[in-house]
């Protein structure tokens, strides 16, 4: 990609972005069920479902190739790399219905409940029941904003996985949005970000890992949505 396609992409409208939500919606459920080793014929049934679910809306047009070619392999064939990713998606799916006014901001420390996210946007419902029925943006301003916000924090988890020293993110919070610094869930610990009171320096492997990949894919989905990078969702860049 050059320079110029990447700085002249287009905000999505609102049915651009409804699409997109339920199109990640069901690459997300297939790659949830495909796990599902305990009820293999209820996965198989509910991926097989959602498939059609999405063909009945005409949204097949909607996927990527790397979507089509997930949502194409043969059931329990997934690659576990390609699961593991498409799973990642709900925190996506999760920046989508905020977007979209069905429901609150999701909280940084909260990883998302899939079937809760994709049933914020109609999941498997009739069309005139999901996000496709008269969807509408939150304003350019509130997009915008959380689009900072995400930035700001993003970079802080990079930072902190090289280095692993303290920092004054609230300093830094200030500087990028001002006052009030506590939004979005943005929870502090000795002026540095912190996650269910543990200041991000502290937090064990395994919670550091989950917020990187938690702030990563809302980050990503968020740049989407104010035309940042790409209009292929798995081409936009999640720089800081």
């Amino acid at each position: 990609m050059n320079a110029e396609e990447f700085f002249e992409v287009e905000p999505p409208s609102a049915e651009k972005a409804a699409r997109r939500a339920l199109a990640l919606s069901v690459v997300c459920c297939r790659a949830f069920v495909e796990g599902d080793k305990g009820h293999p014929d209820r996965a198989w049934n509910l991926a097989r479902d959602a498939r059609e679910w999405l063909s009945s809306l005409h949204l097949e047009g909607e996927l990527t190739e790397w979507e089509r070619g997930l949502l194409d392999t043969r059931f329990g064939a997934i690659s576990d790399q390609d699961r593991i990713d498409a799973t990642w998606l709900s925190e996506a799916v999760a920046v989508f219905a905020w977007a979209l006014g069905a429901r609150p901001e999701p909280a940084l420390d909260e990883q998302c409940d899939p079937a809760a996210e994709s049933g914020h946007l109609g999941f498997l419902a009739p069309a005139e029941e999901t996000a496709l029925n008269n969807p509408a943006l939150r304003s350019v301003e509130e997009l915008a904003a959380y689009n900072e916000f995400l930035y700001t924090v993003h970079w802080r988890v990079r930072d902190c996985s090289l280095l692993r020293t303290s920092c004054d993110f609230r300093a830094i919070a200030l500087k990028a949005w001002g006052e009030p610094v506590h939004k979005f869930g943005l929870e502090l610990k000795n002026d540095d970000l912190a996650l269910d009171g543990v200041p991000i320096t502290e937090l064990r492997e395994s919670d550091f890992r989950r917020l990187d990949s938690i702030v990563r894919e809302r980050h990503r989905a968020s740049n989407w949505l104010i035309g940042h990078g790409s209009a292929d969702f798995y081409e936009v860049p999640t720089d800081t």
